[in-house]
């Protein structure tokens, strides 16, 4: 089966993202993949978790830090900060076997099932974590700017949001691309909810294989 998952067949699996525009069908995508995630994206050098990592270390100094890895999938961006001495992270996606991947690599203390964003609501209390972080959750079909509100909610103030996403989704989902997503960011800046404290592009052979990665401290 490790055979199947041929850059050629990443790229076109990821590329029928487009079609799963429902929570059902989005999970269906992910519960099918999991098993083979992370050796797919280590056979795609995919960069994305390590720099969000990368990029959190430079703000959140303590490991005792309080860290919601969102729309964790089976924990990538999890192991970075793990390996990097962080002790207290938890998780939430809405593909339940990606948060069973994860669970097995005992380095969350809780972790949840749940899709966010809009009226979904994270199950979680106001002002709770110093950290988030983000990794790949803006895509396809995937977080929209509507998720927003609820990520500063449950950050604490003067803690940081950290979200990373591949440059080419900024043109590709309808939702990002003219500007849209950073406009909405900047909506909650003029509004006095988070500042954008960094924006750090890490750029590769191929542009539209760029990371982007968005880094907001509460207020």
């Amino acid at each position: 089966m490790a055979d199947y998952w041929t850059k050629e067949r990443i790229v076109e699996h990821i590329s029928t993202l487009k079609d799963t525009n429902t929570h059902e069908k989005l999970g269906q995508f992910f519960d099918d993949w999991a098993p083979h995630y992370d050796k797919a994206m280590e056979s795609m050098e995919y960069v994305g978790p390590s720099i969000a990592s990368i990029c959190l270390q430079k703000y959140v100094k303590s490991k005792d830090a309080r860290i919601f890895d969102v729309a964790s999938g089976t924990g990538l961006a999890g192991e970075c900060l793990a390996n990097s001495g962080y002790t207290n992270i938890d998780a939430i996606d809405g593909s339940v076997a990606s948060i069973e991947v994860a669970r097995k690599k005992n380095i969350y203390k809780n972790l949840y099932v749940q899709w966010i964003g809009g009226d979904n609501k994270m199950d979680v209390e106001n002002d709770s974590y110093d950290a988030i972080i983000i990794v790949g959750a803006f895509a396809f079909n995937h977080l929209k700017s509507d998720v927003f509100p609820d990520l500063i909610r449950v950050t604490k103030p003067g803690g940081y949001i950290v979200n990373n996403l591949r440059a080419r989704w900024l043109k590709l989902e309808a939702s990002y691309a003219d500007g849209k997503l950073e406009a909405d960011m900047e909506k909650h800046e003029k509004e006095g909810k988070w500042k954008l404290v960094e924006r750090h592009v890490k750029e590769e052979k191929n542009s539209e294989q760029n990371v982007v990665t968005f880094i907001h401290q509460v207020c």
